[in-house]
Parts: C-alpha cells; sequence; structure tokens
C-alpha cells in the first residue's frame, strides 16, 4: 500500500496523483489520516491518503446463444432493478460520513440536508468557523466535497452529484466567478492575447465556459491536467 502525506487531503491527494500521473476521476481515495494542528508544534500530524487506480472496463467477446425478447426483457428489467440506488439512504449514510470526518477536524457544527432531485444531494454545513471551513481559495470545502463524491461513488449513486455549501458560499463564488469571467474576457479583448486563469475545480470551470458561451468576441477552453487544468478566455 502506498500512502501519500500533505498538510490537507487536498495536498495529500495531489500529490499522489502528481507521482501516479492520473486525475481525480481515475483513482479511488481512502483516507488513512486526517491532519492534525497539534499544540505548538507538537502532535502535529500530516493528511496521509491511500489512491487506487480505477479497473479500467475490458472489452469481453460475447460467446454464448442470443437472447430471446423475452429473456432480452427480462434481464433489462433485472438490470434497472440492480442499478436503482436508495437516494436517501445514500444521503444520509453521506451525512453520517461527514459528521465523522468534521468531528475529527475539530468542527462545531449542524448538517442541513437537502435532495434537490434524484441525482442531486445538497448539504449545507451550519458553523461559526466558515472560514476555516472554507479554506484558501475553497481548498477545505471543495476537497470536501470531492472526498464525499466518492464515497457516493462507491455507494453506487454515480449519478449523482454532492454539493457541499456553507454560510452561502457557493452563491458567492457564483457571483465572483461569473465578475472574473467578465473581467478576463475584457482583458483578452482589450490586449488581443489570451488569459490564462488560475486552476480550478470542474464544476467552477464550467461556470466560466457558461458564462462566456454567448461572448461574440472571446472563445473558451480548457488546458493542463488535472488537478492543475486552466481555463483560457481567448480573443476570437
Amino acid at each position: 500500500m502506498t500512502v501519500y502525506s500533505g498538510k490537507t487531503i487536498q495536498d495529500a491527494v495531489e500529490q499522489g496523483l502528481a507521482a501516479l500521473s492520473l486525475t481525480q476521476d481515475q483513482v479511488e481515495v481512502t483516507v488513512i489520516q486526517q491532519p492534525k494542528n497539534g499544540f505548538l508544534g507538537f502532535g502535529r500530524k500530516l493528511a496521509q491518503v491511500e489512491l487506487v487506480k480505477k479497473a479500467t472496463a475490458q472489452t469481453i467477446t460475447n460467446t454464448q446463444k442470443p437472447v430471446s425478447n423475452k429473456e432480452s426483457n427480462h434481464q433489462s428489467t433485472t438490470d434497472n432493478t440492480t442499478n436503482t440506488v436508495d437516494l436517501e439512504d445514500v444521503s444520509q449514510k453521506l451525512a453520517n460520513y461527514l459528521n465523522d470526518v468534521l468531528e475529527a477536524m475539530g468542527f462545531s457544527f449542524k448538517l442541513k440536508l437537502d435532495l434537490k432531485s434524484r441525482h442531486s444531494i445538497y448539504i449545507d454545513i451550519d458553523t461559526d468557523q466558515e472560514s476555516r471551513l472554507i479554506g484558501r481559495h475553497g481548498r477545505t470545502i471543495n476537497a470536501l466535497q470531492n472526498l464525499s463524491q466518492i464515497f457516493i461513488n462507491r455507494l453506487g449513486a454515480n449519478n449523482t452529484t454532492v454539493e457541499l455549501d456553507t454560510a452561502n458560499y457557493r452563491s458567492r463564488r457564483s457571483e465572483s466567478l461569473i465578475q472574473l469571467a467578465d473581467k478576463t474576457a475584457r482583458n483578452a479583448i482589450a490586449n488581443g492575447k489570451p488569459v490564462y486563469l488560475n486552476p480550478m475545480p470542474s464544476f467552477e470551470r464550467k461556470q466560466i465556459h457558461t458564462a462566456l458561451a454567448n461572448n461574440d468576441h472571446v472563445m473558451t477552453y480548457s488546458t493542463g491536467k488535472e488537478p492543475h487544468r486552466v481555463i483560457v478566455v481567448a480573443p476570437k
């Protein structure tokens, strides 16, 4: 077992991804140890994670006899039943998981769970330490959101997305991204050169793309590998 360390869980994950030359969606992450600051430098512990590459689907030659329509319909019904996930059960297990993680991180909090749709879980974390929970540039809450996504994927809810929020951070961040997109577009047009933004998670890059989708003077595209993938805003 290869363990990767970092000051935060996300830092440890990034170390592992760089070492393995893989992206976030190509690995399964297991948290071995939560980071601890210690007291006056004593008892400090780094975050430790294990990264395992996900199994690649293999092509299998079908040597079985053709299946009749009746059998096919039965098999389809069985498959659909097997793939059905109880989202309420998944969300409750996720809430219990987050409760353990946040307690280990030293937070005092309350979780508010909202199933926005069949494919969306929204959890608001009510705490008086929202700045620490959000982290620099949203790194802490985004890392927790990535871990939450991995957790429900392991429960079979691959088509469901998780959004973690606190103190209306996601809404405020969305407004900031729209303003950033507009400012960057104006700079690209004025200078006649492409502008490279700082790395950001895929769901934030999507907001930049969407904000400039109808702009007739610039185009946007992403470049680089996760977790250092960036958006480029270039004049047309």
